[in-house]
């Protein structure tokens, strides 16, 4: 993959709001059972990796923009980000506009440009509980373009639980025409947890996905939450404190007798609201890293 794309990866884990998600940061093993000493394959690898899991990522942010205290957002107004409302944000529907303009520098160093456009209703009003939907206009990040829609729905489940269900669709895409493109349906479940009420949020989700470079569909993958270790993050916690999260990604062109599938398995934690998790690799050994993870952990 080419490294504007790749930095689009670290962009996307550095402006999640609710950002855990499979992209490295640090790990002092390696493992034979996958590297490679094709500096290619070891970078494809590393891409395939990271978008397997990155959508989780934008799609999280995207629920922090939609969830959020407006006043979050609208504070940013004088350092050149724009937030309207039409007609009101007291009347349903209504239309929050976070307008980055031509360039806006956040405070960790990603430059957003374009306009995040999102629709909000009142689910206790509508048939299927539509909560928000939203649009892109013409949205970069770091100068990759992100199109597609976000459709949150808001409804009560059979023992009176708040359900957010998250309908996305996304295509991310750079100048010289490499795509990806993924789809995920995911499901937040309001829960008590660790003797509280209503603070943390249950999540299964599923993603599937592939990429395309010059023209030609080179990897897909797919993700999912792992039913038996349910992912827990808490309101107050911007992470994924507990849970697992399952990737199987298919790679191309890799040297002959190299593994082209691979199967992942990330451990959230115990609970803890920290930066750790464990992953292992096609029945690896599980090792520890630093969340977000940044770059292929099982090479040096």
């Amino acid at each position: 993959m080419k490294p504007n794309l790749t930095s689009l990866k670290l962009s996307l884990c550095a402006t999640a709001l609710l950002s855990v998600t499979i992209i490295g940061t640090s790990c002092n093993k390696s493992s034979s059972s996958v590297s490679s000493t094709n500096a290619a394959v070891n970078q494809q690898k590393l891409d395939v990796t990271n978008n397997a899991v990155d959508a989780t990522s934008s799609d999280e942010e995207n629920f922090a923009l939609v969830a959020g205290n407006d006043q979050d957002v609208s504070d940013a107004k004088t350092a050149g980000k724009t937030v309207t409302y039409s007609p009101s944000k007291n009347v349903y529907p209504h239309t929050k506009t976070i307008d980055y303009g031509t360039g806006y520098t956040g405070s960790n160093g990603v430059v957003k440009s374009g306009k995040i456009i999102i629709t909000y209703y009142d689910p206790v009003a509508d048939a299927v509980g539509k909560y928000s939907f939203t649009t892109y206009e013409n949205y970069h990040v770091d100068g990759i373009l992100i199109e597609g829609t976000a459709q949150v729905n808001k409804i009560k489940n059979g023992t009176g639980q708040t359900v957010f269900l998250h309908i996305i669709h996304k295509t991310i895409s750079d100048a010289a025409g490499d795509v990806k493109d993924y789809n995920t349906n995911a499901q937040w479940t309001v829960i008590d947890w660790q003797g509280g009420t209503a603070n943390a949020y249950d999540i299964t989700e599923h993603t599937t996905g592939n990429e395309t470079y010059n023209g030609v569909e080179s990897n897909n993958f797919k993700t999912s939450a792992d039913d038996a270790n349910h992912i827990i993050q808490p309101l107050t916690c911007k992470r994924r404190v507990k849970g697992g999260l399952i990737a199987d990604v298919h790679l191309s062109n890799v040297a002959h007798g190299e593994p082209n599938t691979l199967h992942e398995y990330l451990d959230y934690g115990n609970g803890d609201c920290d930066d750790m998790g464990t992953l292992s690799v096609n029945g690896g050994p599980a090792e520890t890293v630093t969340l977000p993870l940044r770059f292929w952990p099982l090479n040096h």
